[in-house]
């Protein structure tokens, strides 16, 4: 992953020109001089969906809305470029524009994050997560995964992968993540089996098909109620395409 490529990416976007708009009312911390000649990095974030049944949700950065679409479970704003700092992150509920969270991180240079909106509505919390940083690269013909519970039952979990002997995450509780780990990006004929188990019962709990390719980083999330009677809320795997 070249974090340049994603900010040159940016510079195409719409998106590029309305946040750098809206943060250069707010950069009044960084020093004029540095700003001038470019010598502070960008760092990026994006937000992912993963409260079964709190609805759509909106997502907003220090007061302005960065969704323009209905945001729902399973979603991902992909990544927004910033400027290292300080920002308040919050979440409403886009039935009655209820805030559900609010939080404050501060953001470093040169630095991907994700904020994943979890737990049932009634709790929900933003967790942000680091994903990656400037020079960060798989191995050759490798890509980079990681596993992340985000299930409200409370469930350990482990995830494995058809034709690896060690499993890709062990004993996750809810809201624990593990590292990104290389992953053979094999070729476009053949696919992963993924398997999310029940650690304490070592019993599969779904499964999926998973075509890695080589040089992205992939974000492998489980969600949903294990007992529910709505379809859309059930528990489920979710594969996330850093880009």
């Amino acid at each position: 992953m070249n974090i340049h490529l994603l900010f040159k990416k940016f510079k195409n976007n719409y998106r590029y020109i309305f946040f750098i708009v809206l943060l250069l009312s707010l950069s009044a911390c960084l020093k004029d001089n540095d700003a001038q000649h470019g010598s502070i990095p960008g760092t990026l974030v994006s937000i992912v969906h993963a409260s079964p049944d709190a609805g759509p949700l909106v997502m907003g950065i220090n007061g302005s809305r960065i969704d323009n679409q209905s945001f729902n479970f399973g979603n991902r704003i992909i990544y927004q470029l910033l400027y290292p700092g300080s920002y308040q992150f919050q979440t409403n509920r886009a039935a009655d524009n209820k805030a559900l969270d609010i939080k404050h991180w501060s953001l470093q240079a040169g630095m991907c994050y994700t904020i994943f909106a979890t737990d049932r509505v009634d709790s929900l919390e933003l967790l942000g997560v680091r994903d990656f940083e400037y020079g960060d690269q798989p191995l050759e013909n490798h890509s980079k995964v990681r596993f992340i519970n985000l299930c409200p039952d409370s469930l350990s979990l482990d995830l494995e992968a058809s034709s690896i002997d060690t499993l890709l995450a062990n004993n996750k509780k809810f809201k624990e993540n593990t590292p990104f780990g290389d992953i053979p990006a094999i070729d476009s004929s053949a696919v992963y089996r993924l398997n999310i188990l029940n650690h304490e019962s070592n019993t599969s709990l779904t499964s999926l098909e998973f075509r890695p390719k080589e040089g992205k980083y992939y974000t492998i999330m489980a969600s949903g109620f294990m007992e529910t009677e709505d379809d859309a809320q059930k528990f489920k795997a979710f594969i996330l395409e850093h880009d």
